[in-house]
């Protein structure tokens, strides 16, 4: 007899103690029904989940976990491929405006502020400059991928919109035009000019590439303070057990002090500057390459502003123009606040233009050359902005002649004005005959 259950065992007593006949038992052990089977252990289904998010940098993340049946897990342990990620990066690599309606549509002046522009992109150019720079884009990309932070965001790498080639056909004067949008450099300082400068920015650095011989004695105020780095370092590298580690950076201490000692630098807050990637100064025999010192009109609306290529910015990044330039499009620029997002700014650079030698700023003179560098590409329509020098003081307003005296009477005397102890302890701006001193970097 097969095996019963313990329902199947309970009926058959039950019929024996009603005295049921053994057929009758029988019969009952063969048509009660045996219970179902045990559930086998659940059979493993490889699942794929996809999930989509975005990264604090604009990119984009799809993100899937696929699974499949393996080996025991003291096997898939030591199996290197069987707990993998896998990160590829998608991107469209834009190609560049090439002609007058594209550009318009970024700015619809712009036709009307270059009457020349027209028959300049007749037949358009693209420069190398710009495959160059989405290729430099492009291998950062490959260098980063296992840092997402250090990723470009989408708005850095979708940061320049062309940048062609242009020459007029009769004067045959050469210049590149960048639509990009911009940023903001707040870099660059000059003891003999100014003084304070301000240095809270996180990327602040005392200098920029294009720069001159100091003109005074007036130290910079930046050079106590990387003097002090200095020492610091010479101590920690004689002390340490591995020196040549700390050797490349004891080089640069020493190159930044000599520079600060001998050298005056722009100023982003005073000096209207753009900055350019490194790599766009190779090659150097290409005639639209450009060199530090170049003149620079950079175009916004149906304003045009004259500055100059100032400063070398990275190689992946471009559209970044010095604090006081930057002001000009949006009053409320910083170096953590953008003026322009968008790709709506032109920058018309003239290679071979810079002026030697490299000098402080003479703004009038920046303005002249920019006007001459805009009528050899054919004119422009509009007034070219003219920047007042801040590094300067104002001129005192010229005092207003005194009232004569009707005769007969005595001249009005005004009483003499009280002075306060502050007054006596603080002269007031502008009166003191001595030059101000910078102020230790802090």
């Amino acid at each position: 007899m097969k095996k019963a259950g313990k329902g199947r065992i309970l009926l058959l007593a039950v019929c024996v103690l009603a005295g049921c006949s053994p057929a009758t038992i029988r019969r009952v052990e063969i048509e009660t029904p045996a219970p179902p089977p045990p559930s086998p252990t659940p059979i493993y289904v490889p699942s794929k989940r996809l999930d989509t998010a975005r990264l604090f940098n604009g990119i984009q993340i799809h993100s899937e976990v696929v699974t499949q049946k393996g080996e025991t897990a003291t096997v898939e342990r030591q199996t290197p491929s069987s707990y993998v990620l896998n990160l590829e990066v998608k991107v469209n690599v834009p190609k560049p405006s090439t002609d007058l309606r594209q550009l318009q549509a970024l700015n619809d002046q712009l036709p009307a502020l270059l009457p020349g522009l027209e028959e300049m992109l007749a037949t358009p150019k693209v420069s190398h400059f710009y495959d160059d720079f989405y290729r430099v884009k492009v291998e950062s990309l490959q260098q980063n991928l296992v840092r997402l932070d250090q990723l470009l965001s989408r708005h850095h790498f979708y940061d320049c919109e062309t940048i062609l080639e242009l020459e007029h056909p009769k004067t045959k004067r050469r210049a590149l035009l960048i639509q990009a949008g911009m940023d903001v450099d707040t870099d660059g300082s000059d003891g003999d000019r100014i003084p304070d400068v301000d240095a809270s920015s996180s990327t602040f650095q005392p200098t920029t590439s294009y720069h001159w011989a100091k003109k005074t004695s007036i130290p910079n105020p930046f050079l106590p303070a990387f003097e002090a780095r200095l020492a610091q370092a010479e101590m920690d590298t004689a002390t340490a057990e591995r020196p040549q580690d700390l050797r490349a950076a004891l080089l640069d201490l020493r190159a930044a002090v000599n520079q600060l000692k001998k050298r005056s630098f722009l100023v982003a807050s005073v000096d209207p500057y753009i900055v350019l990637p490194g790599f766009m100064l190779s090659p150097a025999g290409s005639p639209f390459t450009p060199k530090l010192g170049d003149f620079c009109v950079v175009i916004y609306k149906n304003a045009f502003y004259p500055a100059i290529f100032g400063d070398v910015g990275p190689n992946d990044k471009l559209g970044e123009a010095s604090l006081r330039l930057s002001r000009e499009l949006d009053s409320r620029a910083n170096a953590n606040f953008r003026p322009v997002g968008e790709l709506k700014v032109s920058y018309l650079v003239f290679p071979g233009s810079a002026l030697t030698p490299a000098g402080p700023p003479e703004l009038d003179k920046w303005s002249e050359r920019c006007a001459a560098l805009l009528n050899e590409i054919g004119g422009y329509k509009g007034e070219l902005h003219a920047w007042a020098d801040l590094t300067k003081p104002s001129p005192s307003p010229s005092p207003l002649p005194s009232p004569s005296a009707t005769p007969g009477e005595s001249p009005a005397v005004s009483p003499a004005p009280s002075i306060t102890p502050a007054e006596t302890a603080m002269p007031s701006a502008g009166t003191s005959p001595e030059p101000s001193r910078p102020k230790p970097s802090p």
